[in-house]
């Protein structure tokens, strides 16, 4: 009964919080916003949304029940509703929200001053564990989004996530650590694609998190390394000869 209660005394309040999540207000109306009530309702929607990800994790898409989420998230099912019009709307958000903290996550995973192999190499590994840790959220979330018809929704969410990959690689390649002409596009998906057939099969395998799998991508990168023009006679590298070649002249002009 207290949920019921909850329910209809808040559902003017809701509508509006409703509003504030989906489109967005204006800076200015969200101010006027009282603290208390704005975090009182942004906390029930994340309660929500965790509540939502463990049973879609649990049950699937299908067998997903939103009473069962509402139950979980300790709040009346009238209010789920309220937050999101459906299951497919709730599915959505939880996938948005996933990804949004896939990349908070990949940020924070980041060590501050370290090379480029060690960021690829902690990227690596956030990754793989990120995957293996919420397997069934993403296997079940890809699938729904391709029965729906909708493959592309979560893109710009995506798109963020592999910026911080594509950030470390063009730092690579300005550094000079990889050849100027490496397709970024072409080695992220084959960064990713790698790790995600591996988390397939160590969560299948029931192995957990394998330290190899890390060592054997991060082996892929040297084939994106500047290869040195060596003279083919000596084995010096050009830049070598052609310094030692300056030398000579300088020598010689002084004669």
């Amino acid at each position: 009964m207290r949920h019921t209660h909850d329910y209809r005394r808040n559902k003017k309040l809701l509508q509006a919080i409703t509003t504030f999540n989906r489109i967005g207000l204006p800076p200015s109306t969200r101010e006027n916003m009282p603290d208390t009530q704005r975090q009182r309702l942004e906390a029930r929607e994340e309660a929500i949304l965790a509540a939502a990800t463990a049973v879609f994790g649990e049950s699937g898409v299908d067998g997903a029940r939103m009473a069962e989420i509402a139950r979980r998230a300790d709040v009346a099912e009238g209010t789920v509703y309220l937050y999101y019009k459906n299951k497919h709307e709730l599915l959505e958000a939880v996938v948005d929200r996933f990804w949004r903290e896939l990349t908070k996550g990949a940020i924070a995973a980041l060590s501050e001053g370290a090379t480029v192999n060690q960021q690829l190499h902690e990227l690596a590994s956030y990754h793989l564990q990120s995957l293996i840790d919420d397997f069934k959220i993403v296997e079940i979330t890809s699938r729904a989004r391709m029965r729906h018809g909708e493959p592309g929704r979560q893109l710009p969410q995506i798109r963020e996530y592999v910026r911080v990959f594509d950030a470390i690689m063009q730092r690579g390649i300005d550094l000079k650590e990889f050849s100027a002409d490496t397709a970024i596009w072409q080695i992220r998906d084959v960064f990713y694609g790698t790790l995600e057939h591996s988390a397939r099969t160590l969560v299948l395998r029931e192995q957990g998190f394998d330290p190899t799998v890390i060592d054997h991508l991060m082996r892929l990168f040297e084939q994106y390394r500047p290869s040195p023009q060596v003279d083919s006679a000596s084995g010096l590298e050009s830049s070598e000869i052609m310094q030692a070649l300056s030398r000579i002249e300088k020598k010689l002009s002084r004669s």
